[in-house]
């Protein structure tokens, strides 16, 4: 077993349930096998992964490479009959199959498409919380690879892949199988569903690898394949722009992301706060119906309490001019100082002091990371700007930024 996934559950028409797969692999080649519902109950605690198994009595049936980048045409599922036996008079476990592409050759690559790679991790963010389009929680690590092609490139981590990476290990090897290739802030990947994590693997590439870097990698001029890099702090250094500058990079082809310090010079109070649902996984607004009944049509169903949720509207101001940027929860908290439940909380006991801390920040300096693009509502094309990150300035770094630019001219 080359790799187990995590239990994913569903919910659709036809009813609820709940899957998990494993990438298999022998001196032939590799496979998918996945097990659904029942199958989940019986061998999810049984099989660990890097272990040998006898497996029999599976259906075989066409891949849907929808849902895999194994290489190979055909799956396996679990059936009632299935069995999955520890092979314990053979403990020779062979080594996962990988087709490496070189990170400089990534530029290639058309997003969405998955790759093998592996590089040196050079630099390990810490894990951030953000909210995704969706309103869900999600929780992410980013880790900046280089390997011998002289390039490097951002690697995100998703979920307990983000959580359970070891930061304190120096220059690991990271090793991806079905890295999934993405054009955001020029080229990324990241480990999905479907990919295989290893980190510093005892196979030989690796041990090149690390040999290389150790040796002569550290020292080379790297070129850079994303526009961010995985940092301390979580936050990503990004190519510096003045609101003007980005605006006029703003196409229909794809948003523009840059970096920003600016001051905060208003905030629109009005709607800036919203009652949500407390469900982990929705985040939507509730509506009230009962003294202590909150519905939310999302879920389909009432709760006894709620959630506040910030989704702020501000106007910040550089050199060049002065734009309007949305702020999600965790940003919007960020900028305030104080966490939602907390502002919620002033708000219903004290509406001076709530309109005290929102007027707090104001003609501060904010360091952001933010995304422009173009959006069209009655047809009319506008450009709206979202933080991504925000952060207490870098002074040091900002003045080693500008004394930079000013030792060009």
């Amino acid at each position: 077993v080359s790799k187990k996934s995590d239990i994913r559950t569903w919910s659709n028409a036809r009813g609820e349930g709940k899957l998990f797969s494993m990438e298999l692999c022998d001196e032939s080649g590799e496979i998918r096998c996945t097990g659904f519902t029942e199958a989940v109950d019986r061998f999810y605690n049984v099989v660990e992964q890097g272990k040998v198994y006898y497996i029999s009595r599976c259906n075989l049936k066409t891949a849907n490479k929808q849902y895999t980048n194994v290489k190979n045409d055909y799956e396996m599922q679990m059936t009632n009959d299935t069995s999955i036996v520890r092979a314990e008079d053979d403990e020779s476990v062979p080594e996962v199959r990988m087709n490496y592409t070189q990170i400089a050759d990534i530029d290639k690559v058309e997003p969405n498409a998955f790759v093998d790679i592996a590089g040196v991790a050079t630099q390990i963010g810490d894990v951030t919380n953000i909210t995704s389009k969706a309103g869900k929680e999600l929780t992410k690590r980013e880790i900046k690879l280089q390997d011998k092609s002289g390039a490097a490139i951002n690697l995100t981590l998703w979920g307990n892949d983000a959580i359970n990476f070891d930061s304190s290990l120096p220059e690991p090897v990271v090793a991806v199988k079905g890295a999934k290739v993405s054009d955001f802030g020029g080229r990324t990947v990241s480990v999905s569903f479907n990919s295989t994590l290893m980190v510093n693997p005892d196979i030989q590439h690796s041990h090149e690898l690390k040999g290389w870097y150790m040796k002569e990698g550290r020292n080379q001029d790297v070129r850079q394949m994303s526009g961010s890099q995985g940092g301390g702090g979580g936050s990503m250094e990004t190519a510096v722009k003045s609101f003007v500058d980005a605006k006029a990079s703003i196409n229909e082809a794809k948003p523009e992301y840059f970096a920003n310090t600016c001051v905060l010079t208003f905030i629109k109070k009005d709607n800036c706060m919203y009652k949500a649902c407390p469900s982990a996984d929705c985040n939507k607004k509730v509506t009230q119906e009962g003294e202590s009944e909150y519905r939310c049509e999302k879920c389909n169903r009432s709760y006894p309490n709620f959630d506040h949720r910030l989704m702020m509207n501000a106007k910040f101001a550089d050199a060049s001019g002065v734009e309007w940027i949305t702020l999600f929860q965790e940003n919007a908290e960020k900028l305030i100082g104080k966490t939602s439940s907390e502002l919620g909380a002033l708000k219903e006991s004290d509406e001076e002091a709530y309109e005290r801390a929102l007027d707090t920040p104001l003609f501060d300096k904010f360091t952001m990371k933010i995304r422009g693009k173009l959006e069209t509502w009655n047809d009319e094309t506008r450009i709206r700007m979202s933080a991504l990150h925000v952060e207490q300035p870098d002074v040091v770094k900002e003045c080693e930024r500008l004394l930079s630019e000013i030792s060009m001219f």
